[in-house]
């Protein structure tokens, strides 16, 4: 079997950018409707300051977010061309998204023609996955950065399909392809600690094809070699994540983490009635094993010059949740589902190979493309429609009830305190008024934090904001050695410890009304009380 040939001209490329147009513009769009929320601050003030070099040194010495510079860099690249807002810090994730479609093309062209290419960058348009193109994190770059690598490699060890029997591309050509690979590598690892995953797709299909060939490929190896070399280069970094690891908040990884892995990848239905989960959950897991099925059907009746390594390589990638969970029960001792959101490649490229002989019609063709067009259309304007929800009902809540009012009017000093970092984040850089904005004060205290949520990740990281900001953080134990009442705003989100200190220290709680999501209160601590010693860390 020999799918038809790929010609490449001009026309053939209006689809594909017709498709990363139509991503960048729903990006964009989502983007722009949508706040950031707490990890995009945690990137948003880490990237924000004023020089490169003051980037590294905030990695280096102060984090607050805990990944390796390279995002961070580029962040920060971003907000000097674009100014420090929200649409800045998410480009990145967003060039990383179009990277991963545009290496997803090529690498399909080459394996079951135009038709299937074209239909596999189209189909993560639809998927939950999409929302990473928006995320100023790394999860986006890193999709990019996966797609990047295999087809580097692909590149540099197999023909295309439709060159028949001819023999792998001299030396000389390959040089491109090999370093790119490298730094494909570099970069994800430089990005973030689990990128270091990156290399375990290329890997064993390399390992595969040096079996089939029975003779190792020295360029490959020597540009896997250097790009697990920069392992070297995040290891300072990693040292200054230590002091988080004592009393980190997540306090473990489970298996259930690969299941929400790749339900993830496609869905998002947590929310939904427990009925409707179920049905979801199943539905998925048909089409997961339909496509394998498929998948492995078309790697067996593959043509005779496409070998077996590019299909261990897929199959490697679509396993990431797997190998996600075991570095991080093993390795790290965290994990989030978003840390491997790079098995999409597989599926949507195992998508577009599974229907390539369908696709060779016409009809079918352009009945899948409208198709897949109208659903990313339908899904994504949902999703920018209730984002747009979202983020106007967040805005409206960001006014003082009635009796705040009155009691910040009463004292015009008085700084409004926070304890929780996220809700600090979004009310300090949102509240319309700005002096009511500048009064916002983040609380925090270490012992208090560990004794009544067992983690001081916010208390480290509202310590380490001092250091590059000029945001306003002040410990428990200043404020309650200060007389008279204290205007406070706590909620009940399980990362708030001050209602507990609180009582604990017989204090005198008035309840001044809603404010922010939450509830403001004056609170005055007793002179001389009897504190519980054993959780103040100052």
């Amino acid at each position: 079997m020999k799918p038809p040939p790929s010609r490449a001209n001009a026309g053939s490329y209006l689809l594909p950018a017709f498709f990363l147009l139509l991503s960048a513009s729903l990006s964009l769009l989502w983007s722009h409707v949508r706040l950031m929320w707490n990890d995009e601050f945690l990137s948003f003030y880490s990237d924000g300051v004023a020089s490169f070099q003051q980037v590294i040194l905030v990695q280096l010495h102060h984090p607050i977010s805990l990944d390796p510079p390279t995002y961070h860099l580029l962040s920060h690249l971003c907000m000097d061309l674009l100014g420090r807002n929200a649409m800045a810090l998410r480009l990145p994730a967003l060039g990383g998204f179009l990277l991963f479609q545009l290496c997803l093309f090529f690498l399909v062209r080459r394996l079951a023609g135009e038709h299937a290419a074209i239909v596999a960058m189209a189909v993560p348009l639809c998927t939950a996955s999409f929302r990473y193109s928006l995320e100023g994190r790394p999860y986006g770059l890193l999709l990019g950065l996966y797609a990047l690598s295999l087809l580097c490699w692909q590149i540099a060890t197999q023909p295309p399909a439709e060159a028949g029997s001819r023999e792998e591309s001299r030396d000389g050509s390959r040089l491109l392809p090999l370093a790119g690979l490298t730094l494909s590598i570099a970069l994800a690892i430089t990005s973030h600690y689990f990128g270091v995953l990156i290399l375990i797709p290329v890997t064993l299909g390399e390992l595969s094809r040096s079996l089939i060939r029975r003779r190792i490929d020295a360029g490959v190896v020597t540009a896997l070699a250097l790009g697990l070399a920069s392992v070297g280069l995040i290891l300072p970094f990693r040292a200054a994540l230590m002091v988080y690891r004592r009393h980190y908040y997540i306090t473990g990884v489970n298996i259930h983490d690969v299941s929400q892995g790749y339900r993830e990848l496609f869905l998002r239905y947590t929310t939904w009635p427990i009925p409707l989960q179920r049905m979801a959950a199943a539905i998925l897991l048909i089409l997961a094993l339909t496509l394998a099925w498929a998948g492995w059907r078309r790697s067996q009746r593959r043509p005779a010059n496409e070998s077996a390594s590019i299909w261990v390589a897929l199959a490697s990638t679509a396993l990431l949740p797997f190998f996600g969970y075991l570095f991080g029960r093993f390795v790290t001792h965290t994990m989030e589902v978003r840390y491997v959101i790079a098995a999409l490649i597989a599926f949507a490229a195992t998508f577009g190979i599974v229907l390539e002989r369908r696709l060779r019609s016409n009809a079918f063709y352009y009945a899948a493309l409208a198709l897949i067009t109208a659903a990313a259309l339908a899904v994504n304007l949902h999703n920018i429609r209730n984002e747009r929800k979202d983020s106007a009902a967040l805005l409206a809540s960001l006014r003082p009830s009635p009796a705040l009012a009155a009691a910040l009017a009463a004292h015009p000093g008085e700084p409004l305190y926070e304890q929780s970092l996220g809700n600090f984040f979004v009310d300090s850089y949102y509240t319309p008024d700005s002096a009511l904005r500048s009064r916002i004060t983040l609380l925090y205290n270490a012992g208090q934090e560990v004794l009544w949520l067992q983690h001081d990740t916010y208390s480290i990281a509202a310590r380490n904001l001092r250091h590059f900001t000029r945001l306003p953080v002040v410990n428990y134990d200043q404020v309650i050695r200060q007389p008279g009442p204290h205007l406070l705003v706590q909620w009940r989100d399980g990362w708030n410890w001050t209602a507990e200190a609180a009582a604990a220290e017989d204090a005198i709680v008035s309840p001044l009304g809603p404010c922010f999501g939450g509830e403001a209160l004056s609170v005055e601590w007793p002179q001389g009380a009897t504190r519980n010693r054993s959780a103040s860390v100052r």
